[in-house]
């Protein structure tokens, strides 16, 4: 298992410091597919518009795999693919109440993975905290931002408390949880160098 991890983290280090740019591409892509079946994994909730999926828990992957340029690339391609009509979250030439999560998926994917690529060093308590900061902090405040635009757009405006109700506080628990398991699977697989 050792020997694994040891040759993971090597493939890490090359793939975000010396690979060339058609192999991160490469692996973009992977990530961006990766996020579409994520996406595809749906809880709907009675009281909130916005449904409960996986897709945070593949944006953080990609963060911490492929660092941020080449892990916004994933989540740019995933938009791309849905905005041309391919399986996703995003409806063609539709503003919805997720669009402002899926800026947050490139937000979140982008710093998370600058922040990975300079700070190596992990720690399970470290790793889980940051990464659910960078859920609630990014993708659910851009979402939220973008839920109230669309309520207002479909003629009943939520107000601030409406906003958080439908657009964080459900998935609180689900992102914590998302936040320790990968957390757990990148503190094991890093701390082994």
């Amino acid at each position: 298992m050792t020997t694994i991890l040891k040759r993971y983290n090597t493939a890490r280090a090359y793939l975000i410091n010396d690979a060339s740019a058609v192999k991160k591409l490469s692996l973009a892509f992977v990530f961006a597919i990766a996020l579409a079946i994520a996406s595809q994994i749906k809880i709907y909730l009675p009281f909130t518009p916005v449904p409960i999926n996986f897709a945070t828990f593949a944006v953080c992957a990609s963060a911490l795999t492929l660092g941020g340029f080449w892990a916004f690339v994933s989540v740019a391609l995933f938009i791309l693919a849905g905005s041309m009509g391919l399986p996703s979250t995003i409806a063609p030439n539709a503003l919805g109440a997720t669009t402002g999560y899926l800026v947050g998926y490139a937000l979140c994917a982008l710093v998370l993975g600058k922040y990975t690529e300079k700070n190596n060093a992990v720690s399970f308590v470290k790793t889980s905290v940051i990464l659910f900061v960078s859920q609630i902090a990014i993708i659910h405040i851009c979402g939220m931002i973008g839920l109230y635009i669309w309520s207002a757009n479909v003629g009943t405006p939520y107000t601030l408390i409406e906003v958080i109700m439908k657009g964080s506080v459900p998935f609180l628990i689900g992102d914590c949880v998302k936040a320790i398991a990968l957390s757990s699977l990148m503190t094991v697989v890093l701390k082994n160098k």
